[in-house]
């Protein structure tokens, strides 16, 4: 079974370009300015709005529902105490990435070194909107089913800067700059991440991916 280029990371929708990405307007504006002052109905708005987002980074970077949801919770809860902290030097988008990010890479330490490793085969199909269509038949189902489970194995055994670059971007379909700034690391190194970890994937699921697989183009 060989994955086309459009299976090869399970990319959700992207969302499309609005007429707030092109003026430079963030969408989040009105609820932020709510939010701090006060307003907690806005911050449970803003959280309604990037959950699904936020859980989909999660579950690609920790490879179970169970800890996606816990990191989740722990993402929101950092959110909550120190939202304050967001000058709106970004988007409030890039801001929830890099929280988010960040408690993923948390969850992930607090893990112990067998949990982590036994854990990258324990995935699970059950993430509904987050995973692709169901195939038309049964057989084409279960080899997508494989597919997926062998792509997500492939990105846990990625290191940490190199998972969390491609998730972004092929994934999560983020600009380069947008990356960086969620991170906090120059775009040419968010291109260099890319790159190694198109290398790593393509190695690591040369018997899965066709020869139509992401290539170098970053």
């Amino acid at each position: 079974m060989q994955a086309t280029r459009a299976e090869f990371l399970a990319p959700t929708a992207v969302r499309p370009v609005t007429a707030d990405d092109v003026s430079g307007v963030d969408p989040d504006a009105e609820l932020i300015d709510r939010w701090q002052a006060g307003d907690m109905a806005a911050f449970e708005a803003l959280v309604t709005r990037h959950e699904r987002r936020v859980f989909r980074l999660l579950y690609r970077m920790l490879g179970t529902r169970e800890e996606a949801e816990d990191a989740s919770q722990d993402a929101f809860l950092s959110l909550f105490r120190h939202g304050h902290r967001f000058r709106r030097e970004a988007r409030f988008s890039t801001f929830v990435y890099r929280v988010a990010a960040n408690a993923a890479l948390n969850r992930r330490r607090t893990l112990g070194r067998a949990r982590a490793r036994s854990e990258q085969f324990k995935l699970r199909q059950d993430a509904g909107d987050d995973l692709p269509s169901s195939p038309r038949n049964p057989r084409d189902s279960a080899e997508g089913h494989e597919v997926q489970e062998q792509v997500q194995a492939a990105l846990l055994s990625l290191p940490e800067d190199l998972r969390v670059a491609i998730v972004l971007y092929d994934i999560e379909g983020q600009a380069y700059r947008d990356i960086a700034e969620t991170l906090d690391i120059p775009e040419g190194t968010v291109k260099s991440r890319i790159h190694r970890a198109r290398n790593a994937l393509r190695t690591e699921l040369a018997p899965y991916v066709g020869s139509d697989a992401p290539g170098d183009e970053s």
